[in-house]
């Protein structure tokens, strides 16, 4: 008889045993599709939405409310026009008018006399040449040729659409150089 209750509490025990092991791995299938439902809800919500960085949703038509590119307008401050030999002068660059994706600048030393700090920031420095020669004065002709690159994207119906516009400008700076 004990042999036959050992045998009935040893079956018992396996099918507990048994059992605990199904709940178990029905609590983790559970787990598992809770979480694969979860995130493909949040994927689902996520796409083709609107977040803080993009907020354009189904309803919006950006085409209608891009503004086109003005007209550049380069500006050149020179700290001196009239300067001695040797002498140098600052000049700062300023773009405005256009939204641009990319700004280069191009400093021209046209006559060649003199030299330039730099060739494509917004502010150089000129130093007029030490000796002018048998002239007592002298025009030093430089230019600033600003190149903008404008893309605009547009969203819509009909999707995403890009639209390049390039701008230039040329300025030209006169400076005279002059012994006094």
């Amino acid at each position: 008889m004990e042999w036959i209750f050992g045998q009935i509490i040893a079956n018992v025990l396996s099918k507990i045993k048994k059992v605990d092991g199904v709940m178990r791995i029905y609590q983790f299938l559970a787990l598992f599709l809770g979480i694969f439902i979860l995130g493909l809800v949040l994927n689902i919500s996520g796409c083709g939405g609107s977040n803080m960085k993009n907020p354009v949703s189904d309803t919006d038509v950006v085409e209608d409310d891009v503004e086109e590119a003005g007209e550049l307008d380069v500006t050149v401050t020179v700290t001196k026009e009239v300067v001695e030999p040797g002498e140098q002068v600052e000049l700062t660059a300023s773009v405005n008018g256009v939204r641009g994706t990319s700004v280069v600048l191009n400093w021209l030393n046209i006559t060649g006399y003199g030299t330039l700090s730099a060739t494509n920031d917004y502010t150089v420095t000129w130093t007029a040449p030490d000796a002018l020669g048998e002239a007592n004065t002298r025009v030093e002709v430089l230019q600033l040729v600003v190149t903008v690159i404008s893309e605009v994207v547009s969203v819509g119906a009909s999707g995403i659409q890009t639209d390049t516009q390039i701008f230039s400008d040329i300025t030209k700076i006169l400076l005279k150089v002059t012994r006094e």
